[in-house]
């Protein structure tokens, strides 16, 4: 990953010079954090108290450079964000990103799924509990959905909303612990703004105090009511930029 540094004032021939530097972060280490809820639309959502990989990124970027240097710039891939046999999601330079690193426990290999995604879509479901969103990303060629639960304490979850809302797309990286090839596809997702509107006073209640039984406990069936098509327009950047202020 490079930390790329970025000079306010000096230029040369009209471009800005500056230095660039590579450091180790590590995506799995959250921290609390206190800042408000993001928007959807005109409403704000509870406030944010684990923080994002936004969050992070900047908090290291300033613990590089000193106060003052202004807009540190990241370029990092989707698949460093990736946890084996989940489905990671993020808003990162308010792009809305479904994460997933696969192992042949789900599925075998990658083999033909890229294509039956292009020519079938995929479908999310994002069912609105009492604290909690069950996100269930449906893919071809599948036998079983990938569930997760989303609380909206987290900040990854409320960046990916926020962006996925304003923008009705979803992408989709996928990639395979026996496989080589990388899936990244950018989706339109039409009716995602409608179903997160519908769900907003359950979801944006307290969180349950257990969520993998409560995720459990509702984990039995699909809402139609609740189904977003995720229909392919093109692929997606492998690396994503992210602008920290320092």
């Amino acid at each position: 990953m490079a930390f790329w540094r970025r000079n306010r004032a000096r230029k040369t021939q009209g471009r800005t010079a500056g230095s660039i530097s590579v450091n180790v972060f590590d995506p799995r280490r959250p921290g609390p954090v206190e800042r408000p809820g993001l928007l959807l639309g005109e409403r704000r959502l509870p406030g944010i108290t684990v923080s994002s990989f936004s969050d992070r990124l900047t908090a290291h970027a300033r613990g590089l450079h000193p106060p003052g240097t202004g807009p540190v710039a990241v370029i990092m891939q989707h698949s460093m964000f990736a946890e084996e046999d989940q489905v990671v999601v993020m808003g990162l330079a308010r792009r809305p990103a479904m994460v997933v690193r696969m192992t042949p426990r789900l599925r075998a290999d990658l083999y033909d799924l890229g294509e039956a995604i292009v020519a079938d879509g995929a479908v999310l479901y994002l069912d609105a509990h009492e604290g909690f969103l069950r996100a269930s990303l449906a893919l071809p060629a599948m036998t079983s959905e990938l569930d997760t639960g989303m609380l909206l304490r987290e900040g990854n979850v409320q960046e990916f909303l926020e962006a996925a809302y304003a923008t009705e797309t979803v992408e989709l990286h996928i990639q395979h612990t026996a496989h080589d090839r990388l899936l990244n596809y950018t989706c339109a997702a039409p009716g995602i703004r409608a179903v997160l509107d519908e769900g907003f006073d359950l979801y944006t209640q307290s969180p349950p105090a257990d969520l993998r039984a409560s995720l459990e406990a509702v984990n039995d069936s699909l809402d139609p009511a609740v189904r977003v098509p995720l229909r392919v327009t093109g692929n997606a950047d492998l690396a994503v930029a992210y602008d920290a202020e320092v």
